[in-house]
């Protein structure tokens, strides 16, 4: 390995101008690569595209759409129970549906309209026995349309019910009214037909007689003539939008006063909301919300319902949409930060020229790195986006090293820029490397999660490292070359390593852990197994809505609907059948959603084909030897069918809605054991899909085969530096530090009362590979003093106070580029940004204390 970096040493110097346009060429090609990065918090983030879930999640959208999106209108019942509110309800929607992601609208008035165009319009309402909605409905017909109501009711009368009403008539007749009526009917003569005697009684009586006429006509029609009648009435009627206040309002609260129970859902709370639903495509890209954001919002202000009438826009796309905005933000703060903070520590515990140099060179990296992926497809995600300061914060660390090796050999080589230059990569270069190969493939453990999302993540910390090993290797030592190249020795002044406050503490710290190595241990393994201990006792935030920010207007705006109109959550799934509408099926999704909501406390409740049908028809109307169901469900309102019913009738929905309360774990273990209960008979399939399924196994997916990728990173770890050092004992010695930092770690947490994210199961594979550079410098340092023929005690000695000075001021870099996630407002960001800064602290104090302790005690004696 000395040869080969040797030869590249040689290289860096001959071709320092070429090496430099290279970099800057490669750096301008992958920054457009960045213009192309993409943004994705869909289902493909958090579920393998090839698992069953996402396969029926991906039918169930294509036949229902995505989540929906909800309008919440607020005010007072008589503004929003009114003529122009209905009409700004129905712009609205019908406006809304134009945009591109919005495939339909369900509101009060659409849906109202929709029952009273059906074939049974009176169902879903309580018109019958309230005159005062029955005069105002017939005021508002025209009419020419009421009489020929009113004469095909007369024509289907039988002769006994003409008879009984000509005789009811009579009785109501005064005297001065009889005399009235005898005389123009004896002006007809001995022609005079009974209609035309009942025509001169009609006429003749007062409104208020004629008001007991009719109800008493309606009191001896039958069952089949009233019904008829009033479906006649109903048609006859104008469109809700269309109606004035007083019968609007009468329409609307005509169950005794009270919203019917058809409407209850999207007019909560009795008249004081109305909810407004939007249904979405199967398009979960976050482009696509973004864009339905922006064009709602404009919508919604330019319609513009009328002071006193507040409007929320609330639901998961809705979140979406705006996450972008707030991801944009918080990666922009974290870079701006991440440079500041860098400069920082730098400035004040680097003492060497140029000491910030090295910052721009990992900005070069950071450029490679997200224009790479910009290229090549790897996606912007809640996980790769804290990928920022952590490279920063490594890339940083691997400048530091170049830069303390070759200040130390430039100092050393009399100030002979080519000397240095060679010098410092044949040294410095493999034990970085080794580091960076290690830390790399630590990373790409992260591929034995079952998310993509923690694979990208993954990944994309892979090659942020690697990127930034290259350009600073070829980068940093060509541009010093060319810097210090000409310069003559009385030209610079460079401090001795051992000259510096640090150098000198370190090297008494090693002092010290040579005395103390055998209690160093035991209590650090101590520690350590009491940390693993109580690992599990460590509390887990599963609910993803507190894992972003929680000012958003989105976020808070779902939550005041959830709290205003009941939970909006909910556990849906897919119901396959060669006809879902047929009675064996209908019955079987009532019998199993009362079922479910009767044995589980958190089920609030459910919504099926078979809900929508009692709440329209009566209980007791889904029967399985209710042959009549299919028809039923085909009169159901055209916008519900929609939301239950595939086209095809192949796929229904059962949504069972749940505590919104529940975290994302306690909901997928509802899940699980509502799933386990499925007792569908044969020819029914009935399976877990949807947004909200998608999300839960997600987050399972996420914390999935942790303690795998653990023992992967542990075997990768040993194997590779048994590989390159060819020694047992020298591979298990960088193990060691980081197995107790990995039982310290949830120790402090669990001193904190901090708890652990989704996002967290990545730190161990992060521990092990900035442990792992730690404890790699140190040892390859020691290796180097060891060759020289120093003993041991004084190798330690000499490593810490050399390489030891680089090792605190990289880790003090990485730690504050980690420092930075605790500034976002991302709480899941937050709490790892916390996290991780605890376990690099610890990694770096292992590193100078337990590797130190291990060899003193196992060497050679």
């Amino acid at each position: 390995m000395d040869k080969l970096f040797n030869k590249i040493g040689h290289f860096i110097i001959k071709h320092a101008k070429i090496n430099i346009i290279v970099i800057l060429a490669v750096t301008v090609f992958l920054a457009f690569g960045a213009t192309k990065l993409d943004m994705k918090m869909g289902n493909d983030v958090f579920v393998s595209s090839k698992s069953d879930v996402y396969k029926d999640t991906t039918t169930y959208q294509k036949n229902f759409g995505g989540d929906g999106i909800y309008l919440l209108l607020e005010g007072d019942k008589d503004k929003l129970i009114s003529h122009e509110t209905a009409q700004k309800i129905t712009t609205f929607s019908e406006k809304a549906t134009k945009i591109e992601a919005i495939t339909g609208a369900s509101n009060y008035i659409s849906l109202m309209n929709e029952m009273l165009a059906s074939n049974n319009p009176s169902a879903g309402f309580n018109m019958s026995g309230d005159s005062k909605l029955s005069e105002s409905i017939q005021k508002a017909i025209p009419a020419a349309k009421m009489k020929k109501i009113e004469s095909d009711m007369q024509a289907s009368l039988s002769a006994n019910q003409s008879a009984k009403i000509q005789e009811y008539m009579q009785s109501l007749l005064t005297d001065p009214q009889k005399m009235t009526v005898g005389q123009q009917i004896a002006g007809l003569g001995a022609a005079a037909t009974p209609e035309q005697q009942a025509g001169i009684v009609q006429s003749t009586l007062t409104k208020e007689q004629r008001q007991k006429v009719e109800a008493y006509t309606q009191s001896i029609l039958t069952k089949k003539q009233s019904a008829n009648m009033q479906e006649a009435v109903i048609k006859a009627m104008p469109k809700i939008q269309d109606m004035d206040n007083s019968l609007l309002r009468q329409i609307v609260f005509s169950d005794k006063g009270k919203i019917p129970t058809a409407l209850e859902k999207i007019i909560p709370n009795n008249g004081g909301n109305v909810l407004i639903m939007l249904n979405t495509s199967d398009d979960t890209e976050m482009d696509t919300a973004v864009h339905t954001n922006e064009e709602l919002k404009k919508l919604v202000k330019n319609t513009d319902f009328g002071d006193g009438i507040t409007v929320k826009l609330a639901g998961g796309p809705i979140i979406q949409g705006d996450v972008q905005g707030e991801v944009m933000t918080t990666m922009t703060v974290m870079l701006s930060l991440s440079v500041v903070l860098m400069i920082v520590v730098l400035l004040v515990v680097f003492p060497v020229r140029r000491r910030v140099i090295s910052l721009g060179f990992v900005l070069i990296g950071l450029i490679w790195t997200f224009g790479f992926m910009g290229w090549v497809g790897i996606p912007i995600t809640l996980a790769t986006m804290a990928t920022l300061p952590i490279i920063i914060g490594l890339g940083t660390d691997f400048g530091v090293q170049f830069h303390n090796r070759y200040e130390e050999e430039f100092k050393k080589s009399d100030y002979k820029a080519d000397e240095a230059t060679v010098t410092a990569i044949r040294h410095i270069g493999p034990a970085v490397g080794i580091a960076v190969a290690i830390m790399a493939l630590s990373f790409l453990t992260m591929f034995l999660s079952k998310a993509p999302m923690m694979q990208q993540f993954g990944l994309t910390l892979a090659l942020g490292v690697i990127f930034c090993y290259i350009v600073e290797l070829v980068l940093m030592f060509s541009t010093f070359n060319m810097m210090d190249k000409k310069k003559k020795k009385g030209e610079v002044k460079i401090k001795n390593n051992d000259e510096t406050w640090l150098s000198r503490g370190l090297g008494s710290y090693a002092k010290l852990v040579g005395k103390f190595a055998a209690p160093i241990l035991i209590v650090g393994v101590i520690l350590a197994g009491i940390g693993f201990s109580v690992e599990k006792s460590i509390p887990t935030e599963t609910n993803m809505m507190k894992m972003i920010p929680q000012e958003m207007k989105a976020l808070q705006n779902t939550n005041y609907l959830q709290e205003t109109v009941g939970s909006t959550t909910f556990i849906s799934y897919l119901v396959e059948a060669d006809d879902v509408t047929q009675p064996e099926v209908v019955s079987w999704m009532k019998t199993f959603g009362d079922k479910v909501k009767g044995e589980f406390k958190d089920v609030t409740g459910v919504t099926s084909v078979a809900t929508y049908v009692e709440d329209i028809e009566g209980k007791g109307t889904v029967k399985k030897d209710n042959e009549k169901l299919p028809e039923s469900v085909s009169q159901l309102p055209k916008s519900v069918q929609e939301m239950v019913v595939s086209k095809n009738k192949h796929y229904a929905t059962l949504q069972f809605q749940i505590d919104n309360n529940l975290s994302s774990a306690d909901q997928l273990a509802l899940l699980n054991k509502i799933t386990a209960k499925i007792d569908a008979g044969k020819g029914i399939s009935v399976k877990p899909a949807g947004a909200q399924v998608m999300m839960l196994f997600g987050i399972d997916n996420i914390g999935a085969n942790s303690n795998l990728m653990i023992g992967a990173g542990l075997l990768i770890i040993f194997v590779g530096l048994f590989l390159v050092y060819r020694r047992v004992k020298h591979a298990i010695y960088p193990i060691i530090p980081i197995l107790l930092v990995l039982g310290f770690s949830p120790l402090l947490l669990k001193m904190l009362g901090m708890s652990y994210n989704p996002l967290t199961t990545a730190l161990s594979c992060l521990v092990l590979g900035i442990g792992t550079e730690f404890t790699i410098l140190i040892m390859e340092r020691f290796r180097e003093e060891e060759a020289k023929g120093l003993a041991t005690k004084e190798a330690i000695h000499v490593s810490l106070s050399k390489v030891g000075q680089a090792i605190t001021v990289s880790g003090l870099t990485v730690i504050v580029g980690f420092s930075t996630l605790m500034f976002v407002s991302f709480p899941i960001l937050r709490d790892f940004g916390i996290t991780t800064v605890l376990d690099t602290l610890l990694c770096l104090i292992c590193a100078l204390t337990v590797l130190p302790a291990l060899i003193i005690l196992f060497r050679k004696r």
